[in-house]
């Protein structure tokens, strides 16, 4: 017995209910009813979940850095931090996800306007040939949904791409800031020490002569000790916060062990000077998730330099195609970061960071002042 499958969607929502309506009378309008149902079934409505937990996760290949399952080790025991991930599925199986973080940025009160949620890069998508402008249309529209009450404002950064989900977010009232990617092309038949400027290789030249040595850290150990040179870098750039110790060390035991990231740090007479934080994939990116240095007391041993080339020279022996700094300021900003950055061989591209205020009187003023 053959029965017609009919499908009917919720108003926002793509979750499907199915009835069974009809028994088909003869055996002449089966084949008929079967090619009505394969059809229905390729055409089939996407399903999105939101999911709070690793273990409730379907498989999912591992083809992005920032939208893995894994990711959620970052966050285990990590007060104050809430990851979560949508995933798109259709005929049950995962199309696409999106991993999202909200922030708790006060101890004491526990409101939404003292949370927010960000994204970093585009999502992950499981299968070629996807429409994944519309698969993300259809992510961001269920994260939305999901922390419009929970979150004051949400941001997407790191997209690589200024046209990239540029309706979706227009569609969901983003606003945008122009901003600058730099990536480091490690194909190139010039190597990474000949990209470099001038001044940069005088000053990597110097640091070796005055005995700074980089050195990969392999050893739980020497974790707080990192942490609290990195936690005094920034002690004051409030809006530079650097996660806790908790995420700290989840990245070596889930990443640094994996061989999926690496901490080098540059020392001088046993110090440690300087360091960078880099995360792995699959031998085709690179990226710098931080570096710092101890710029004011050794500023004549380039700690911050030498560390960030070493990163560089690692990821090209090591066969990685690209080095990627991601947004590193805005696009009209001479100096500074994206002036430092650009020094090591890099290519710059326009792409944006997008912004949602939850409280619509506050998007609204701000995308006055700052949408471009």
């Amino acid at each position: 017995m053959i029965s017609l499958i009919s499908a009917e969607k919720n108003k926002g929502n793509d979750t499907l209910k199915f009835s069974f309506f009809k028994q088909l009378p003869n055996k002449k309008k089966g084949l008929k009813n079967i090619f009505y149902i394969c059809i229905y079934l390729i055409d089939m409505p996407y399903n999105l979940k939101v999911f709070y937990n690793k273990k409730d996760l379907p498989f999912l290949e591992n083809v992005s850095f920032f939208h893995s399952a894994a990711t959620f080790d970052l966050y285990q025991d990590v007060s104050f931090y809430t990851p979560l991930m949508i995933v798109c599925f259709k005929n049950e199986k995962p199309l696409a996800s999106l991993f999202a973080h909200i922030m708790r940025i006060n101890k004491l009160l526990d409101t939404s306007l003292f949370r927010r949620c960000y994204v970093s890069q585009k999502p992950a998508y499981y299968q070629p040939d996807l429409p994944e402008e519309e698969l993300f249309a259809r992510l961001l529209n269920a994260l939305m949904e999901e922390v419009k009450s929970k979150v004051f404002y949400v941001q997407v950064r790191n997209l690589g791409d200024p046209i990239f989900g540029y309706k979706a977010f227009r569609d969901n009232q983003f606003f945008s800031i122009r901003w600058i990617n730099i990536k480091n092309s490690l194909q190139r038949k010039r190597k990474i020490w000949h990209q470099l400027s001038r001044s940069r290789k005088n000053q990597v030249n110097k640091a070796k002569r005055k005995g700074v040595f980089i050195e990969e850290v392999t050893d739980e150990n020497k974790l707080a000790e990192i942490y609290k040179l990195i936690d005094k870098n920034l002690k004051w750039k409030f809006s530079h916060r650097f996660p806790p110790y908790t995420y700290f060390c989840n990245f070596f035991y889930s990443y640094i062990l994996q061989d999926k990231g690496k901490i080098f740090i540059a020392k001088y007479q046993d110090k440690i000077i300087g360091g960078i934080i880099v995360g792995l994939h699959e031998n085709k990116n690179a990226y710098s998730l931080y570096y710092w240095g101890k710029t004011k007391t050794y500023k004549n041993l380039y700690p911050t330099i030498y560390t960030i080339w070493h990163a560089l020279d690692y990821a090209e022996k090591n066969g990685f195609e690209y080095f990627d700094f991601m947004d590193a300021g805005y696009l009209h900003e001479k100096a500074g970061k994206p002036r430092f950055i650009l020094q090591f061989g890099g290519k710059q591209h326009a792409t944006r960071r997008w912004y949602k205020f939850n409280w619509s009187w506050i998007n609204f003023i701000a995308s006055k002042f700052y949408d471009e």
